[in-house]
């Protein structure tokens, strides 16, 4: 049997031990945050001189902003810190901070101390800049935390002053207790005002709380109340202003690209940046987030909204981390001050793009041309681009064109610059000012040096006009050659004979219809261009008889086309030796390089079916040219005969030729099968000593190789 007396003596070490343990516990001597291993672990490394651990072991006998009041030990954490900050003076800022956040909650047995915590507090603050370290909270400045904490704990104290501090105990991870109580003191106090901002704050520090495992415990939360985003965009969505800023602030430095969430940035701060808007400390960061999503010339205004505000409510040495953008900016708005800086401006970014301003065109005053000025002008004076530049800037670049137009009339020297001179000076408010010297006189002795009358600048000036237009749709030309058609100012009365027997003047055609008749030719060839398709041209030729005012010379382009375009071409060769005349139409095969021919013989006035084939043209691409430069075609007739049905090609008999502008003949053809026999060359070697293809186009090329090929193998044509 065991010994009773033995086993009582063991149960009572036991007991003593458990109470000597409890006692040393609750004496703060073993922190309550840690386990014991680990505790001892820091206690031996702390031993040994290590800084850090002195300061882990502090941290743990402190605890975090969530850490209850029972597991605080605030005695010891003040030992050890010190102990630490003697240790090391790289301790000094991060041992101040937490010395600053116990004597700012305070326990029982370390009382509140404001006094201490801003002695602890402006340590920090001496060796970093506050405010930048926690930028995520900018409408909040930890340094005031003395002031709201004495405004909120009055007798009568205002709902928005408790709000404040239990905004500042939890954004600032100082005591999550004391945050929470402050906050519901803000909702009894103005429920009407603060309730939604109160119930979003707790619902998102109690979603820290019960989430801490899933948190980097070395980080402040600042830097991951990402995680929290759904509580943001839920409380945003239900109203909470506060909810709102933090969430876009949350969207905006989360997109790739800021300009991707400008409108849901937009939507959420829009009762922010409002003028009367309150807090300017909020409305601030507003304005900087949204002027973070702009684009183009909205963020040039934006962010001169935003340095006014800062400018005009704060000082330089808050909101450090806005001064990048800010000084962006500011030297924009340096820039803008003078032309010559908008012109560099319109080189170096896109914004400005639609200013047309040329520096070298600027310095050499348009060269007598003053056109380029004028649509300056118009450019800078349009509503948008006031409020771009600003009215004052706007009024000073004005100033400065118009002291350019001296120069400019200096060196107008052609008819159609004198015509943009006169019409700007008689027509546009901007020059009038100026008009008076320049028509009364100036221009006239220009004219009359020139031996010109009025008339020759109107139809110079239309002329560039028309040939400078490029018409897109049918609609557009109509209006063109419409207003064209009404003018009466192109053409100079025209001379009377001094006697009846003078001569009579040389009948001219009138300007106004030369210019008409290309009018109507130029619109087709900027639509449709010189290079229309087969289909194009057909449905060409079917719809432009419709229109009378194109009438008649579009209609005769539309024809012309079928036997002199690109892509559908005729000719005719004369064989003088058997009297007959040839006739050949060639067509493109949609966008390809393959064509079809087909020619008739003309003889006594009767045409017959000579040959039908096919024609492929391969580009010859000179030697060492990165460009793809041509330097002639290799063209290929393929040999056809007539059958019952009709004519059937060959894809191994042909007739092929070397075409090359920079020689000074064809080279001779390569023919096979069938094709090499009954050939005539007493044309031919003539044709290919003589001939020449200057110009270096796909369709010379194949004209000339089937006025060679008619040549040399006329007596294969013909149904036989």
């Amino acid at each position: 049997m065991l010994n009773i007396k033995k086993i009582t003596n063991y149960l009572f070490l036991l007991l003593t031990v458990g109470v000597l343990s409890f006692i040393m516990v609750g004496c703060g001597s073993v922190p309550q945050t840690i386990s014991k291993d680990t505790y001892k672990v820091y206690k031996k490394q702390a031993k040994e001189g290590n800084s850090d651990a002195m300061l882990k072991i502090a941290n743990a006998f402190k605890g975090d902003m969530f850490t209850s009041s029972e597991y605080r030990d605030y005695e010891n954490a003040i030992k050890w810190y010190s102990q630490a900050m003697a240790a090391s003076s790289k301790q000094k800022v991060a041992a101040a901070r937490e010395l600053f956040e116990i004597y700012m909650t305070g326990s029982e047995d370390v009382p509140r101390n404001l006094d201490a915590a801003k002695k602890w507090l402006q340590i920090v603050a001496d060796s970093m800049d506050v405010h930048l370290y926690y930028q995520d909270n900018t409408d909040l400045y930890l340094m005031d935390i003395f002031d709201v904490y004495k405004d909120a704990t009055k007798a009568e104290a205002s709902a928005e002053s408790q709000f404040l501090l239990g905004r500042y105990f939890l954004e600032f991870e100082i005591d999550y207790n004391t945050g929470m109580r402050f906050l519901d003191k803000a909702a009894v106090t103005d429920s009407i005002r603060f309730s939604q901002d109160v119930n979003y704050l707790k619902a998102k520090w109690q979603f820290f709380r019960n989430r801490r495992s899933d948190f980097n415990a070395d980080m402040p939360f600042a830097y991951q109340k990402g995680k929290s985003h759904q509580v943001m965009k839920r409380f945003a969505d239900e109203g909470s202003e506060l909810a709102k800023l933090e969430y876009a602030n949350y969207i905006v430095h989360k997109a790739e690209k800021p300009q991707d969430v400008r409108e849901e940035t937009e939507k959420l701060l829009r009762n922010f940046v409002v003028p009367k808007f309150a807090n300017k400390e909020k409305q601030l960061k507003a304005t900087y987030l949204a002027a973070l999503t702009q684009e183009g010339k909205n963020h040039v205004i934006a962010f001169r909204n935003l340095t006014a505000l800062k400018d005009k409510n704060f000082s330089t040495e808050q909101f450090l981390y806005m001064d990048d953008a800010i000084k962006e900016y500011k030297e924009i708005a340096n820039q803008l001050e003078t032309l010559t800086g908008l012109g560099k401006l319109t080189e170096e970014r896109p914004m400005f793009i639609d200013i047309p301003l040329e520096l070298p065109a600027y310095y050499q005053h348009y060269d007598g041309d003053i056109r380029p000025l004028v649509a300056v002008k118009d450019a800078i004076t349009t509503e948008e681009n006031i409020e771009f530049l600003t009215p004052e800037n706007v009024e000073k670049y004005k100033q400065t064109l118009l002291e350019q137009v001296d120069d400019i009339f200096a060196k107008a020297n052609t008819p159609a610059e004198l015509y943009s001179f006169k019409n700007a000076m008689e027509k546009d408010d901007f020059f009038k000012p100026l008009a008076k010297p320049y028509l009364d006189s100036l221009i006239q002795k220009q004219l009359d040096a020139k031996g010109l009358v009025q008339e020759d600048l109107v139809y110079e000036y239309e002329k560039g006009r028309l040939e400078n237009t490029t018409f897109y749709n049918l609609e557009e030309g109509r209006k063109f050659i419409e207003a064209l058609s009404k003018r009466n100012d192109l053409d100079p009365e025209p001379e009377q004979p001094k006697r009846r027997w003078g001569r009579k003047p040389v009948k001219q055609e009138p300007r106004k219809n030369a210019l008409l008749k290309r009018a109507k030719v130029k619109v087709l060839e900027d639509i449709y261009g010189n290079s229309p398709t087969i289909k194009q041209i057909e449905d060409l030729n079917r719809t432009i008889p419709r229109y009378a005012w194109l009438a008649p010379e579009g209609r005769e382009w539309a024809v012309g086309l079928k036997g002199n375009s690109d892509s559908w071409f005729t000719g005719i060769v004369d064989l003088s030796k058997t009297r007959t005349q040839y006739f050949y139409e060639v067509k493109r095969l949609g966008d390809s390089d393959r064509f079809l021919m087909e020619i008739k013989s003309i003889k006594n006035n009767k045409s017959n079916n000579a040959y039908n084939t096919a024609i492929e043209v391969e580009k010859m691409v000179k030697g060492g040219s990165e460009s793809g430069d041509v330097e002639g075609y290799n063209v290929t007739i393929f040999g056809a005969k007539y059958q019952t049905y009709g004519w059937k090609q060959s894809k191994t008999d042909f007739f092929r030729v070397i075409c090359k502008p920079s020689q000074s003949k064809l080279e001779n053809a390569v023919c096979t099968g069938y094709m090499a026999v009954n050939r005539d060359k007493s044309f031919s070697d003539d044709f290919l000593r003589n001939h020449n293809v200057s110009s270096n186009s796909q369709k010379d090329a194949i004209r000339a190789v089937v006025r060679y090929f008619i040549l040399e193998m006329h007596k294969n044509l013909g149904i036989r």
